[in-house]
């Protein structure tokens, strides 16, 4: 997802909406801070004379009123998105550290307080999957405070806001934070299993005579790099 596909979402709704009477931005209140075309509160049909503006002024007014609409757009949508963009880092910073090979490794972990250690981070990673999902649950409600917050009108302010909210690939997103948490589960598993086995494993594969137990000890590691995949799958194709 990136921030400059929903500025532009902003722009073609104006486009197509009709807007043309409606004024745009808010007026600023005294001692606000200051905003992009701060001392402009236009619709693209301005009252007054109008008649005396030749075409050519109309139009440097129009562009104008767009520039200043879509830096305040801009404004908005990195207030939201910075804060969804860095918890996704900090996600995906927390999936890469499970989906190493030596995680699947029993002779990795040198004691059971080590283990014990992981299972706190799962814990924390199952956390981090949670703010993450938070952060898109409210996108809508927090998106239409910063764009009144930086004076777009609030009938524009709403319309905005759907149209960028709509830009979401929320099917991807469900399915990841589903995903996640099924991948956090699986890890948790074999985190236990390799405890109730403590030091029961061979140095190299197959690390378990038991049929059975190597048996369990495969599946858990196929459906844990099943859920990987999926879950970079959805990574790559929406650019999160």
């Amino acid at each position: 997802m990136r921030c400059h596909s929903f500025i532009l979402a902003g722009l073609v709704l104006l486009g197509t909406q009709g807007f043309a009477q409606t004024p745009l931005l808010s007026p600023s209140l005294p001692g606000s801070p200051s905003l992009p075309g701060a001392r402009r509160n236009l619709s693209p049909v301005q009252k007054g004379s109008a008649s005396k503006e030749t075409a050519e002024e109309q139009k440097a007014r129009t562009e104008e009123l767009m520039a200043t609409l879509k830096d305040r757009i801009a404004v908005a949508t990195d207030k939201v998105m910075t804060k969804i963009i860095d918890q996704e880092k900090d996600l995906r910073m927390r999936l890469g550290y499970f989906e190493k090979q030596e995680r699947f490794n029993p002779n990795s972990f040198a004691s059971q307080e080590e283990l014990q250690n992981w299972q706190k981070l799962a814990d924390e990673f199952q956390q981090s999957r949670d703010q993450t999902a938070k952060l898109y649950g409210d996108a809508s409600e927090n998106l239409e405070a910063a764009l009144l917050e930086v004076k777009i009108a609030p009938q524009l302010a709403s319309a905005i806001r759907k149209e960028i909210i709509a830009t979401f690939p929320w099917d991807d997103i469900v399915k990841k934070d589903d995903l996640l948490t099924t991948y956090v589960g699986y890890h948790r598993q074999l985190l236990t299993f390799f405890d109730q086995n403590w030091k029961t494993w061979n140095s190299a594969k197959p690390y378990f005579a038991d049929q059975k137990i190597e048996a369990d000890y495969e599946k858990l590691c196929q459906q844990i790099t099943s859920a990987g995949k999926e879950i970079d799958t959805i990574y790559k194709r929406d650019n999160f």
